[in-house]
């Protein structure tokens, strides 16, 4: 989407970050345990039915359904295996191609977009992208990528990576991230005003921490929060 304008930022401000995102058997027991495609279908539902209320342009945008066949034939040649949660995601919707983003301020990518983009940062020798995660969720030089390496089945961590900063597992897994992410947009959290999303931030991080217990919410929230 916006690859132009962010690989020739990466070659300019991009800082030293590790080739192996922080992942652990904890944080994949973890992902299993708190797997319930019931609860991400549903989430992902209430999210698609925020933006036709707000008609934000993004429910119209989004493609239809792979078949879990297709999906894991996509990833041959890869270093990731799809769980079932990101066969659960793209059989849902293959992505979004709105200029609004699909959660807060984030892109939801098309499979063969999440894909372009897992090996496009792959040979960037400067970012050192862990190929045991794809993409899934993306703004210029930010990802939220969930583990789909060796010893994930059902469901992986999610990472959060920004140019600027070391990869950090910061949801549980996809479940937990979209069950936060529709709460966020139902309770008012963030909110459609003026064509955009606002945000909340204060409320964000107490959503975060209901459904990520011990980890750490990727943003900077003021002092007094």
């Amino acid at each position: 989407m916006r690859s132009a304008f962010l690989y020739g930022w990466v070659a300019l401000n991009l800082c030293a970050c590790t080739g192996e995102f922080p992942t652990s058997p904890q944080s994949l027991r973890a992902a299993e345990a708190h797997f319930d495609k019931e609860l991400l279908v549903r989430s992902l539902n209430e999210i698609e039915a925020w933006h036709v209320r707000n008609n934000t342009g993004v429910a119209g945008s989004l493609g239809a359904g792979k078949r879990p066949a297709a999906i894991a034939a996509a990833f041959a040649g890869t270093e990731c295996s799809p769980t079932e949660e990101l066969k659960t995601l793209w059989a849902w919707h293959d992505g979004e191609s709105s200029p609004v983003p699909f959660v807060w301020y984030h892109d939801f990518l098309p499979l063969n977009d999440a894909l372009a983009e897992y090996r496009r940062l792959l040979l960037n020798p400067l970012v050192q992208w862990d190929p045991r995660y794809v993409p899934i969720f993306s703004f210029e030089g930010e990802w939220y990528a969930a583990y789909c390496g060796k010893g994930a089945r059902s469901s992986g961590p999610i990472a959060h990576f920004f140019l600027e900063d070391e990869p950090r597992t910061t949801y549980v897994n996809l479940t937990t991230f979209a069950a936060s992410m529709a709460e966020a947009l139902g309770s008012g959290a963030v909110r459609w005003h003026k064509d955009a999303m606002v945000e909340d931030i204060r409320a964000l991080r107490l959503i975060h921490r209901k459904y990520n217990r011990g980890l750490e919410f990727p943003y900077y929230v003021p002092e007094g929060s």
